[in-house]
């Protein structure tokens, strides 16, 4: 007889729903034949299926795969990976002894060795790492002379005050900070056939011009690119054209950069002070992030 399926083609409820009406036709007392006909499967199947009834019976029950157990061939059990990634997500490397800031691909491995014993191949580790939901990414950055306590403190007391008052005066709260930027800096990616990098010119000369901005609750920026450091009259002349063709007062908050508590940036804010009003983060060292 010419059968028309492969039985091992069916999904794995589909066999054992047959094998359940296979079983019954059995103990009925119809002949094997007769079953693998009904049924469109080979003799020998349903001979074997009979000669395995206990085991295939639990199996079918519980909903079991045939084969090996899921994680029979696992290099690291599961109760072991959620270990390690409860590790990466609360720890830096050298929290534990790992020569490394942070978490890249060999102190991951690393880690795996320390915490399971296993040595995994770089390779191995990519694949690891996408299974946990792991991807590279650019560290944000934070002063190191911040006090977190205090940032927290202050976001919880004294901004709700100045929020209000904001919405009282129908002012707008500015957030403002510095930094500098290397002109031949280029992060971009594009597409390029296989084997052909694509080429951009930039200057060999190292160049840097630095930048002043402010970002509003909504994200509405305004910045000013100056050279060197942050002087007095370059932080007045930000503020002047902050304000210029602006309707509603301006809350600026600043960190605690010099040139902020300059003796003439004191007198022009004075001068301009239905205009513009300066914050200072409760003696902050640095801005609540670096941007």
């Amino acid at each position: 007889m010419k059968y028309k399926r492969d039985f091992r083609s069916l999904d794995e409820a589909t066999q054992a729903e047959v094998r359940r009406l296979a079983f019954a036709d059995l103990d009925r007392g119809d002949r094997i034949q007769r079953v693998a006909d009904r049924y469109e499967v080979n003799y020998q199947t349903i001979k074997d299926w009979k000669h395995r009834r206990t085991e295939l019976e639990k199996r079918d029950c519980f909903g079991q795969k045939r084969g090996r157990d899921e994680h029979e061939q696992k290099l690291i059990q599961p109760k072991k990976e959620e270990m390690i990634k409860t590790i990466i997500k609360n720890k830096t490397p050298d929290d534990i002894n790992i020569e490394a800031t942070l978490w890249d691909r060999r102190a991951i491995q690393a880690l795996v060795k320390q915490k399971v014993g296993v040595t995994l191949n770089l390779q191995r580790v990519s694949v690891y790492a996408k299974r946990w939901g792991l991807s590279p990414q650019r560290p944000a950055k934070y002063a190191s002379e911040q006090d977190q306590a205090k940032i927290t403190e202050w976001l919880k007391k004294e901004y709700p005050l100045i929020r209000e008052r904001a919405k009282a005066e129908g002012a707008e709260i500015h957030w403002e900070d510095e930094t500098g930027i290397a002109l031949s800096t280029y992060h971009a990616r594009g597409y390029a056939s296989k084997g052909n990098t694509p080429v951009i010119s930039l200057p060999a000369k190292k160049a840097r011009v630095s930048m002043i901005s402010s970002i509003t609750n909504r994200g509405d920026m305004q910045f000013m690119l100056y050279q060197k450091g942050l002087k007095a009259p370059t932080f007045i002349t930000f503020m002047r054209r902050l304000i210029t063709h602006r309707k509603r007062k301006i809350f600026l908050i600043v960190d605690n950069l010099r040139a902020h508590y300059a003796k003439k940036v004191e007198v022009w804010v004075t001068a301009h002070r239905d205009e513009i009003e300066i914050f200072f983060p409760a003696s902050l060292c640095s801005a609540v992030q670096s941007r």
